[in-house]
């Protein structure tokens, strides 16, 4: 008797073949690019609208538009942020600067010589107030013409025209040194001596004169 035998089924081969594509499935592709490309567009318009606008830079905050862009075209970096430097000023601006400095300055000497020229007012009041207060009794005839004279400069001087003069020397910054009442006194003798001493000359020389004639 023969034994049955059995045979494996071959099995059946996939076979991909190769087709050609034709025109309507080649526009529905590049339909379908465009269409995509369409969509990337419309993306990046919306990302572009949602972006965040910027502000002000630190210049213009400091010093305002206008003259943040006259720094930008002087310099890239006028504040010199980048290196740690000072700011890089023009020679006008410079000069601005300096002359607002010397105003400061005058202001503020123009303030202490007021009050020195106010305390050297109230003591010359008390003085010419203690001075009146004492009596003097001259020893000689010469003591008194030197008292009379004084008391006549008293008249000549204007306090006006004192107060003129310090308002002048202070506006130009002239500090007024103050000499001492003795020092004060002592020059108006001289002066009063010296107006003596010429009064007389004059005097002989007007006798020589009439006894000439």
């Amino acid at each position: 008797m023969d034994v049955p035998t059995f045979r494996k089924p071959a099995k059946a081969r996939n076979i991909k073949l190769r087709t050609v594509p034709s025109a309507q499935e080649g526009d529905k592709e590049s339909e379908s690019e465009q269409d995509v490309e369409s969509q990337l567009n419309d993306i990046r318009e919306a990302q572009k609208g949602r972006l965040r606008q910027h502000g002000m830079t630190a210049v213009e905050c400091a010093v305002g538009k206008e003259l943040a862009k006259e720094f930008n075209q002087l310099d890239e970096d006028p504040f010199r942020m980048k290196g740690g430097g000072m700011l890089r000023l023009s020679d006008d601006r410079k000069a601005a600067l300096a002359a607002a400095d010397i105003e400061n300055d005058i202001k503020e000497q123009f303030k202490k010589e007021t009050l020195l020229r106010d305390e050297n007012e109230e003591m010359r009041k008390y003085i010419d107030l203690k001075l009146k207060r004492k009596e003097v009794v001259p020893s000689n005839v010469e003591n008194s013409i030197l008292l009379r004279a004084a008391g006549k400069m008293k008249g000549y001087t204007s306090s006006k025209s004192n107060e003129e003069l310090l308002s002048n020397q202070m506006l130009v910054g002239i500090p007024e040194v103050d000499l001492g009442i003795d020092v004060r006194i002592s020059n108006i003798i001289d002066t009063e001596k010296k107006k003596m001493e010429l009064f007389r000359k004059k005097q002989a020389k007007e006798g020589n004169e009439g006894t000439i004639k």
